[in-house]
């Protein structure tokens, strides 16, 4: 009886090395039917860095504030802490699935393997169409989004005296389009260690953030019972609605972890660089973020229809101003 090492090295002795740590990885495809095509240039902290740098944490958070500041400080903090939990529970079932078995394909390619034979094909048409449409959607909402706040900087320089046109907002993010789609294209080889840069520059800017804020509103920072149990509905639903819309910030910005489903078949070590990609993303996203709500809400303006509908275009950019000292602090 062949010993488990010879099996392994029998099923991939016609796959090509193609940059592997080891033959593991080839060994898992060929037992699911396939050969190793792609080169495994992401590491596992490279895996990680492609969700949580998708994820992009601070400036998600602040393109979704008008989702979150209608419920009031509690949709902006407890929403986003339930939410996120959330989305842990889902991100365990495929950081399972991702680890036993990690191909690109994955969400399909799993809905294929374990559903019938009468309901597999349509049912993975369903999945991969959902999600490729989904994924074209969520570049543009991220890129139009990067637009808004781009040009929201602008403004702010030019404190408030000129605002851009639906052409102007546009024609950026077209041009960013089509910057990440060459910059996506040409630079495969170095978009992984490009990664960890990102998730270091993405921290960086979450320290400053929460460091920064309190900083410039030590006057007037909001207490304990504003942060965490103020409950306001500038929405025309019922309240528990409005905070169940909030929740729409996180699900937007946490939306991402399936990226390292895709990349798979990129990775060394896929079965445990793929689950530790995922959990480790949403739980950065999870931990971080409920700090960048906590230190937002205690700094935002406690007029929140003032924030909404900021000079500024965006909430970030009008939560980021100096706030008016409230009246009780006048004399």
């Amino acid at each position: 009886m062949a010993t488990q090492d010879e099996e392994r090295k029998a099923s991939t002795a016609s796959a090509p090395n193609y940059g592997l740590t080891s033959e593991d990885d080839a060994a898992v495809l060929a037992k699911l039917g396939y050969k190793q095509e792609l080169r495994r240039n992401f590491t596992m902290i490279e895996v990680f860095g492609i969700a949580f740098s998708i994820m992009g944490l601070l400036p998600s958070i602040a393109s979704t504030l008008s989702y979150s500041i209608p419920a009031g400080p509690v949709g902006m903090v407890w929403g986003w802490f339930l939410s996120s939990g959330f989305i842990f529970v889902v991100g365990l079932a495929m950081a399972d699935l991702g680890s036993a078995m990690p191909t690109s394909g994955g969400l399909y390619w799993w809905t294929h393997f374990f559903s019938s034979a009468k309901t597999r094909n349509p049912l993975c048409f369903l999945v991969g169409y959902s999600n490729t449409l989904g994924l074209v959607g969520g570049l543009c909402s991220i890129d139009y989004a990067f637009a808004l706040m781009f040009l929201s900087v602008i403004v702010v320089a030019r404190d408030g005296n000129w605002t851009p046109s639906n052409g102007v907002i546009y024609a950026t993010f077209l041009a960013c389009v089509c910057c990440h789609g060459i910059l996506a294209s040409t630079m495969s080889r170095i978009m992984g260690k490009l990664q960890t840069v990102f998730v270091f520059a993405n921290f960086i800017l979450i320290f400053a953030t929460v460091i920064a804020l309190p900083i410039g509103a030590r006057h007037n920072r909001n207490d304990g019972h504003y942060i965490f149990a103020q409950t306001e509905n500038s929405t025309t639903w019922p309240t528990g609605w409005a905070f169940m819309l909030a929740w729409l910030s996180p699900i937007w910005t946490i939306g991402g972890f399936d990226s390292c489903v895709h990349m798979s078949e990129e990775a060394a070590n896929a079965t445990k660089a793929v689950p530790f990609g995922i959990l480790m993303s949403i739980a950065s996203c999870w931990f971080f973020g409920f700090i960048i709500v906590i230190v937002l809400a205690a700094c935002i303006n406690p007029d929140l229809s003032s924030v909404t509908g900021s000079k500024f275009g965006q909430p970030m950019a009008q939560a980021s101003q100096p706030l008016a000292l409230p009246s009780r602090l006048v004399h």
